[in-house]
């Protein structure tokens, strides 16, 4: 009996000596630093003067490299929806120098639904202290923060195929467009997967959790003498108009919604480039419907930039 036990303790250490063996090799990987492109968060450089939250639509459609006169960072993720934005922005708040601006963005799925944050979560283990997370339990924590190899599922192949340093960036292989029926049928495809998404709670419910959760992110700005800009990114002509022919009264939700921000914080300005003619008839400019590529991500940068110095937000 005794030898069995000697047996399996040993069996137990070197599979506990292996896992954390495979780990090792594993968060040194090019794919594991940059997943969901949280390696953003590293070396995040101090008195930034100007940055932004937000989901994929400021993600890679803003690209501070654009102007590199300007300390700026993004701290954008894909799908990051307004509760992580205020959570991100908490923790980096003391990146940004005093009056620095801080762009919010309004995107069209993020105005009456508050989407399931289990999916998203084990980003935010790597990044944020767990009294900020949605959520947390120490199995999660082991998994995704302090042994993500437990984790990593399929991707665990990368400890041999790793992928090339360049891919590491958001804007890595987004120069392409589409056209004709291949935007057209994204368009309705993304229209259908932001309207008609089973739910647990009424759009009023939900529009009145992200109107406090936007007002939260503001309310932080102020606190930390920040300046809060409110902007929606450029659009398809192509996707605003299967939104008026299929579901017309989106718009007027829409509008309602940055409508009331507005007058809760009537100094905040709220710059709407969904239906912008610079952007939104260029398809050339966008990766599919809704998103920017790298082409138009520069001109809108600059675009953005150049309002807020115009509106005398951001200093010449």
């Amino acid at each position: 009996m005794r030898r069995f036990l000697c047996k399996c303790a040993l069996l137990i250490i070197l599979s506990f000596g292996l896992v954390l063996l495979l780990n090792a090799r594993y968060v040194r990987t090019n794919w594991w630093k940059s997943e969901n492109h949280i390696n953003a968060f590293e070396d995040i450089p101090y008195n930034l003067e100007l940055g932004n939250v937000g989901s994929s639509h400021t993600k890679y459609g803003i690209d501070w490299r654009a102007v590199p006169e300007i300390r700026a960072w993004n701290l954008a993720l894909s799908s990051q929806p307004y509760f992580y934005d205020h959570a991100v922005l908490k923790n980096y708040i003391d990146h940004f120098a005093e009056n620095a601006v801080v762009v919010i963005c309004l995107s069209y799925f993020e105005i009456d639904r508050v989407p399931d944050y289990a999916p998203y979560r084990a980003r935010y283990y790597r990044i944020l202290p767990k009294d900020d997370l949605d959520s947390w339990s120490r199995k999660e924590d082991v998994v995704y923060r302090l042994v993500p190899f437990l984790s990593a599922g399929n991707n665990t192949i990368k400890i041999v195929h790793d992928i090339p340093p360049e891919q590491m960036s958001p804007y890595f292989n987004r120069d392409s467009y589409l056209e004709g029926n291949e935007l057209y049928d994204y368009c309705v495809n993304k229209h259908e997967i932001w309207t008609t998404r089973q739910r647990t709670t009424t759009p009023q419910e939900d529009y009145a959790q992200n109107l406090e959760k936007v007002s939260a992110i503001i309310d932080l700005c102020h606190a930390h003498r920040l300046r809060p800009v409110l902007i929606t990114t450029p659009i398809t002509d192509v996707l605003n108009a299967i939104y008026d022919e299929k579901t017309p009264e989106f718009f007027t939700t829409f509008r309602r919604f940055s409508d009331d921000l507005c007058e809760r914080y009537p100094d905040v300005p709220y710059f709407d480039y969904s239906h912008d003619e610079t952007f939104s008839a260029r398809h050339e400019l966008f990766a599919d419907g809704d998103h920017l590529n790298n082409a138009g991500a520069a001109l809108f940068t600059k675009t953005l930039v150049a309002d807020l110095r115009r509106a005398g937000i951001l200093a010449q």
